[in-house]
Parts: C-alpha cells; structure tokens; sequence
C-alpha cells in the first residue's frame, strides 16, 4: 500500500512594525518623563548647571543615552516607559531584543543629533570647525526625519539603520524581519542631507529645532549669579517700532534681550554696554528709555531653565561711546 505524506508549508510572518504615530506618541511620552526629571534637578541644582556650561548639554544627551539604551534593551523589557504605554519594542533583525551596548549606541545616534543642535552659540565670533560641527549634527537630525517620515518600507531611521534594528508593535518573538525592504535610494538623499548641512551650518545658516522646555523666573536678590569667567552673550534680540511711509528719522527701539553664560547678568554696566552697541549696530533711536533684559540660565537638551534681571536705560545713558 502506497501511503502519502503531505507536508504543508509553514509560513513565517514577521512582527508587524509600529505605527509611526505610536513611535511619536511613545517619544513625547518618554521626553516629558525627562523633562520632569529635569525640571526637578534644574530647582535643586540650578547655579551648578550654569556654571557647566555648555557641558550641560553634553550631560543631558550622557542622561538620554542611558534612559533609552537601558529602557530599550533587554534589560529593561525592550521598552522605553513611553514604549510600553503604546505597545511597542525595539528588536533587531531577527526578532530578538537588543543587548545593552547595542541598545546605548543606538540610543546615541538617535538622542546626540537632537538634543546637541546649535550646540555652539550664533553669536561673535565663530571658528569654522564649530560651524561645521554644528552643520554635520543638524544634517543628521534632518536625515534622521526625512527616513523616519518616507522610509515606509522599513520604518527605520538613521539609528536604526546602523544597528540593524526595528520598532514592532507587540511583544519580541523571534519572528524575523528579513522581508521587510529598505528602498536603497534613501541612503543617497539622507547622504545628501548631512553632505548640503555641513556648508550650510559653515555659512551660518541655523540648522537646529529645540525641545528642551524651561521654566523662568527673575533674579531676587538672594540669588547667586554664576561667575564663569568673560561675559559671553549666547543670543541677542532687539525690537523696535515700524516707522511710517513719512517718517525719516530712524526706527524707535523698544526692548534688547541678552542671553548670557552667566556672569554680568546683575551689573547695569554690562546692561549698558551691551545695549548701546546692539542699538549702534542696528541704528535705531531710543526715545526717553529703553529696557533691557540680562538672562542666563542651563540647558539640559531636554529641559532648561532661565533666571533674568530687567534694567531701564535712560536715552541719555545711550548716547555716550561704548
């Protein structure tokens, strides 16, 4: 007697990759997490972090790094708490759960373009390799958005590229991901991308967004305003008022802002100085006053915060030499 086997083929579906707007939501969830924490650290150990200077930043992305590296690796579920809220996990291409270091590297390539953006102030003087550093992380950000947002077939961004791994909705099962396909001529336009940004941050052009929220709130004469060597301005803003068709005298300023590292923050004489050479530099006229706002304050890259002191200069306090 004859006897017939059948075997049936057994097909393998892979894990079913997230929903970019899970991805979005899980991330928001996860950065309010850290800027909670940061809004905590900030209160108890505000002076210090100013005194660190731009350190701060680099700090923030070090605190980043290991929330999301440990979080997404094995050793904390795959899941960043935001992750878990949504259903998700990072896996790699096989379907298995990232190791720590892999986990960290890949938390690095995402956390470091973001949160170190504009990393070197605007303002004065500038050394080329500054402004190419700053282009280079800006052009890694947009590579990253553009993948993120038209990379359909994968879902993937530059991180994960580079660490062979994927976000699925639902738990690790070792379901591998090999069917999914990466359209290849992504990698040229996110080359193009980082390649365009690095002359373009060199030209002084900003290439940088920013998600650190910050509380302010004025100087009182209790506190103590970091003393960290040379007045550096790190941004400056001047308003003025529109001047009509018929009017020929030179635009009214109304406000100057300085955002400064710290130290000259209490002193009117900075204040003044400072103001009469933004008002020269735009050649407006100050009629009776004009107020001027000393800011200074940390950035952690994913929380900030900002203590200033107002002054109002008289117009006669303006009109001497710097």
């Amino acid at each position: 007697m004859d006897t017939e086997f059948e075997k049936e083929a057994v097909v393998v579906t892979p894990a079913p990759l997230a929903a970019m707007w899970r991805r979005y939501v899980a991330f928001l969830a996860d950065w309010i997490i850290l800027s909670l924490g940061g809004y905590i650290v900030g209160m108890l150990l505000f002076d210090p972090l100013v005194r660190l200077g731009l350190w701060t930043r680099v700090i923030g992305v070090v605190i980043a790094t290991v929330y999301f590296g440990i979080f997404d690796s094995g050793w904390g579920g795959a899941s960043s708490p935001g992750k878990k809220m949504l259903g998700i996990r990072v896996v790699d291409d096989g379907g298995r759960v990232l190791g720590p270091i892999r986990s960290v590297v890949r938390a690095a390539l995402i956390c470091a373009p973001f949160m170190l953006t504009n990393l070197f102030p605007m303002e004065g003087e500038r050394p080329w390799g500054a402004l190419a550093l700053n282009g280079l992380i800006g052009g890694w950000m947009s590579a990253t958005l553009y993948l993120l947002a038209f990379n359909r077939g994968t879902r993937q961004g530059l991180h994960d590229l580079a660490t062979r791994s994927f976000v699925v909705h639902g738990r690790a099962t070792r379901q591998g991901l090999a069917t999914y396909t990466f359209w290849q001529p992504h990698i040229v336009i996110a080359v193009a991308f980082v390649a365009l940004s690095v002359p373009a941050g060199m030209a002084g052009l900003p290439m940088y967004m920013h998600f650190a929220p910050g509380s302010v709130s004025p100087v009182t004469s209790t506190t103590t305003v970091p003393d960290t060597g040379p007045v550096q301005v790190l941004g400056s803003r001047l308003t003025w008022k529109l001047k009509t068709a018929h009017d020929k005298n030179p635009p009214e300023c109304l406000t100057a802002w300085f955002h400064l590292a710290g130290t000259g923050v209490d002193d009117e004489s900075v204040a003044r100085s400072l103001a009469m050479r933004m008002v020269a530099h735009y050649h407006c006229r100050v009629v009776t006053n004009l107020t001027v706002r000393m800011q200074y304050g940390f950035d952690l890259g994913f929380s900030s915060g900002t203590r200033f002191r107002d002054f109002v200069i008289d117009e006669a306090d303006l009109t001497r030499s710097p």
